[in-house]
């Protein structure tokens, strides 16, 4: 699992720490995001989650409000806080570093996704189960 690239949403996501790694506070996703793409409007309960954009640019929503975030440029997103993000045209990499157990999410969507098809209510029970609530299901990875 940790180090091994693995496709979510045709874009490639790499566990670089695990959550049992540190002392189960967070964890940390290296991420090369398709273009064009993101996730439904969602909130982490268990704790912050911050991006650190390495390449490409990306517009985020965060509590209503649009930010734009280029290469050097790092995003905080507090507790509960409703968001979601958009890549370029050109794709990002952005290293994540988000709430406990948010791997396992990732991890177990990505596998059903290569045994074929995963409902957005199938995604949200999952991402419920680790942290990730959806708010809404428009905008999700297309």
């Amino acid at each position: 699992m940790k180090n091994q690239p693995f496709d979510f949403h045709g874009s490639q996501f790499t566990i670089k720490v695990l959550t049992s790694e540190s002392n189960d506070r967070y964890t940390v996703l290296d991420v090369k995001h398709a273009p064009n793409m993101g996730p439904a409007e969602h909130k982490h309960p268990k704790g912050p989650e911050t991006f650190c954009i390495i390449e490409g640019e990306y517009e985020f929503f965060l509590n209503g409000e649009s930010i734009i975030a280029k290469s050097g440029d790092v995003i905080c997103v507090p507790t509960n806080a409703p968001h979601r993000f958009e890549t370029g045209p050109n794709g990002g990499h952005v290293i994540v570093t988000s709430p406990p157990n948010l791997e396992f999410y990732f991890w177990e969507v990505s596998n059903m996704l290569s045994k074929g098809n995963v409902s957005f209510e199938q995604e949200s029970e999952i991402g419920k189960k680790y942290g990730q609530m959806f708010l809404d299901g428009s905008k999700h990875w297309n």
